[in-house]
């Protein structure tokens, strides 16, 4: 894979910008593939991922405040266009933050690379616009969906799995459904033998009479 250029300054060797950097590199390897050159900012106290475009604005990616030093502490993302020629403008581009108006996307990394590939695909600039349909065509090729599985087993010990619910644009939605899937079961007089996962990939073992299944999350190619 063709990356674009590291940031060329003195705060690369320092270890506390390779630690921010590595942290989001989930964020800035799909943008620097389509050879968008981006940047972890801490100075001034608050940290501000900055992605430059081919038209001369760039990107300023963000939560409510600053970045936190930790991916997983990313509560929602804020993106706001601005242009090195023109310090006054100030475009906002998407909010899923708390109160913003995609705040139902929280801190999803692909949704919110996806709304950079659609706004800049709405760019005057051509080689801006190639960027987003770039960044659009990776998101498509690699991102993946989820849906609620089982894996059963009968009294001849014959197995058949299938998806039961799904496929959903998100794990959260997978998860909700899975809990309303496991319910049924339940409800149905299914015994709860094994539970594992937690609530982000949960797996639980179900049994009735001579039949055992597993029901779980999983992952869904989107293609």
């Amino acid at each position: 894979m063709n990356l674009a250029p590291m940031p060329d300054h003195g705060r690369a060797n320092r270890p506390e910008w390779q630690a921010l950097w590595q942290q989001y590199e989930p964020v800035t390897t799909p943008l620097r593939s389509v050879g968008l050159v981006c940047d972890v900012d801490p100075c001034g106290g608050q940290t501000v991922l900055f992605v430059d475009l081919p038209d001369g604005s760039h990107l300023a990616i963000h939560d409510q405040e600053e970045l936190p030093n930790r991916l997983e502490q990313v509560t929602g993302w804020i993106i706001q266009r601005g242009h090195r020629d023109n310090p006054t403008y100030d475009a906002l581009v998407y909010d899923s933050t708390e109160g913003g108006e995609h705040a139902a996307h929280g801190a999803d990394i692909v949704t919110m690379l996806a709304a950079i590939a659609l706004h800049l695909k709405t760019l005057p600039d051509a080689d801006t616009r190639e960027a987003g349909t770039k960044l659009g065509e990776l998101l498509l090729a690699t991102a993946q969906r989820f849906a609620v599985s089982f894996l059963g087993v009968n009294s001849q010990h014959t197995g058949h799995g299938r998806i039961i619910s799904g496929p959903f644009d998100s794990q959260g939605e997978a998860v909700k459904e899975y809990g309303w899937q496991t319910h049924l079961l339940e409800e149905s007089g299914w015994e709860l033998v094994h539970e594992q996962g937690g609530t982000t990939w949960p797996v639980t073992a179900w049994k009735r009479r001579d039949v055992l299944q597993i029901v779980y999350v999983s992952r869904q190619p989107l293609l």
